[in-house]
């Protein structure tokens, strides 16, 4: 097996792990589509990477051939040892299983939305997150709501909206799916939901008229609030509930353009030297192949 195979993923992990330690100073929105980029980008060349070790090394046996070989461009044609084809294997195996608890516990948070746009759960337990149903349901328990004022419940319901209407869901489901694929993006996706945070922060500031204060009080009462379903859907509570506090109380937010426009340089040229070492074509090629073109 050639270095310049696993080569690509490396870079992509790299990436991914500086971007998740390096604190953007950028407003949230465009802080949330480099961060949602970057982690498609390092998991989906980690996850293709790994699937290309897999597929050469089920073509070491000839009982496995006719799974890997039904199809003349499949990229197979590094030779894969055995130790490295087990591990491939392996974390191919983990990382299909932890995709599946994400996706099981996205279908759990949404289950019983459909329809509705405002659901209350009779429990102490302060709760309350944005539910991506159609057509979007906000949840939170009555435990919560007795802890908040009116304005307060103004605030929270703002928030939550504001979550359903920019599609932050989105975003938490590629970076939720981009930690089932790579631990190690761990901290880039955990950027990425305080940037989703701050988002519906600010949304929540406009919606009651510019009051920051207000806002910032609503969000320091959250710290408490908890969903099992954190790394699947917009929670009231999410992120650091301090940076978030400090931030809307802080109107000195950083407008740097220069920066803004060497991110987005440097992403780009690493996000392009990694697409073409991994070989692109051969993935439009198989595609074409399928798609009968």
């Amino acid at each position: 097996m050639t270095f310049g195979l696993i080569l690509p993923g490396v870079v992509a992990i790299l990436l991914g792990v500086v971007a998740g330690l390096w604190n953007l100073p950028m407003r949230p929105r465009p802080t949330l589509r480099v961060l949602t980029t970057i982690a498609i980008v390092g998991a989906g060349t980690a996850f293709t990477l790994v699937a290309m070790l897999v597929a050469g090394f089920a073509a070491r046996f000839e009982i496995l051939q006719f799974a890997v070989r039904w199809c003349p461009v499949v990229p197979i044609h590094h030779e894969i040892g055995l130790l490295e084809g087990l591990v491939a294997t392996l974390l191919m195996g983990a990382m299909l299983y932890r995709i599946r608890g994400v996706l099981s516990r996205r279908r759990s948070a949404v289950a019983g939305t459909q329809g509705q746009r405002f659901r209350v759960l009779d429990t102490d337990q302060p709760i309350a997150y944005a539910a991506p149903s159609s057509p979007g349901c906000v949840v939170v328990s009555t435990g919560l709501l007795r802890e908040l004022s009116p304005k307060e419940r103004q605030v929270l319901f703002a928030h939550e909206r504001a979550h359903l209407h920019q599609r932050h869901d989105r975003h938490l489901l590629v970076g939720a799916l981009a930690t089932a694929i790579m631990p190690p993006l761990a901290p880039l996706v955990s950027r990425l939901r305080l940037a989703t945070e701050r988002c519906a922060d600010e949304a929540a500031v406009e919606a009651m008229g510019g009051d920051r204060e207000l806002v910032a009080e609503s969000v320091a009462r959250a710290a408490l609030v908890t969903t099992e379903y954190a790394d699947s859907v917009a929670s009231f509570g999410g992120g650091s509930v301090p940076f978030r506090v400090s931030a809307l109380l802080d109107q000195s937010i950083a407008h740097d353009r220069a920066t803004i426009a060497l991110v987005f340089t440097v992403f780009t040229a690493v996000a392009g030297t990694v697409a073409s070492s991994v070989q692109l074509h051969h993935l439009v090629e198989l595609v074409g192949h399928v798609c009968g073109r």
